[in-house]
């Protein structure tokens, strides 16, 4: 592929990032967050520059499946019903089915539905284990949590960055895989200044 398609397929997937996080003003700059830390742990594990591309586009378009969640779910400013949380739920696998069927971004659906996968096998939205999960969904899974729990929700304010990895080192080898936990949190030195 030339570098100019590759260079259009970035400006797709950042323009769909940009659909995305402007579902919610709560997550207005959630897939650009995600996509930073994923890129910055890709870097710590010595991802090359084709790799590290494929793993942003992963992450700017992991939430896509979101579009089909209502905003009184994603903005609700408390504790989700059982009903609304499994909506929730349902977001990944669509992102799967969405990503899927456009051919330019088929080889990434998988890693970017895995978003909320755990090594333990209990996250969703397929509850598979850690011998199912590439390194790509492992990494997408630790940004995904830590921009989440760094970030302004309608529920709490933006948690610390150290207690944030406390909490998530607390998980480590159950919910995150700690070889990119370590790598989080050397990126994150850098990244978290840049954001």
């Amino acid at each position: 592929m030339a570098l100019a398609d590759e260079e259009g397929l970035d400006r797709v997937a950042e323009a769909f990032a940009s659909v995305i996080d402007a579902k919610s003003h709560f997550t207005h700059e959630h897939s650009v967050g995600v996509a930073t830390y994923a890129v910055g742990i890709g870097e710590e594990l010595g991802f090359d520059p084709v790799r590290l591309r494929w793993l942003r586009r992963a992450a700017l378009l992991h939430d896509i499946g979101k579009l089909g969640v209502s905003n009184t779910i994603l903005d609700k400013n408390g504790k989700l019903t059982d009903e609304e949380f499994g909506e929730i739920r349902v977001h990944p696998r669509h992102t799967y089915e969405i990503l899927s069927r456009i051919s330019a971004f088929a080889g990434i659906a998988e890693d970017a539905a895995a978003h909320h996968e755990r090594l333990d096998g209990r996250g969703y939205h397929r509850g598979v284990g850690a011998e199912h999960l590439s390194l790509e969904a492992r990494i997408l899974a630790t940004a995904d949590v830590y921009e989440a729990l760094t970030a302004d929700r309608p529920y709490r304010g933006p948690m610390p960055r150290e207690r944030v990895l406390e909490i998530m080192e607390g998980d480590a080898g159950t919910a995150f895989d700690p070889v990119c936990l370590e790598a989080l949190r050397a990126a994150s030195d850098v990244l978290d200044s840049a954001l």
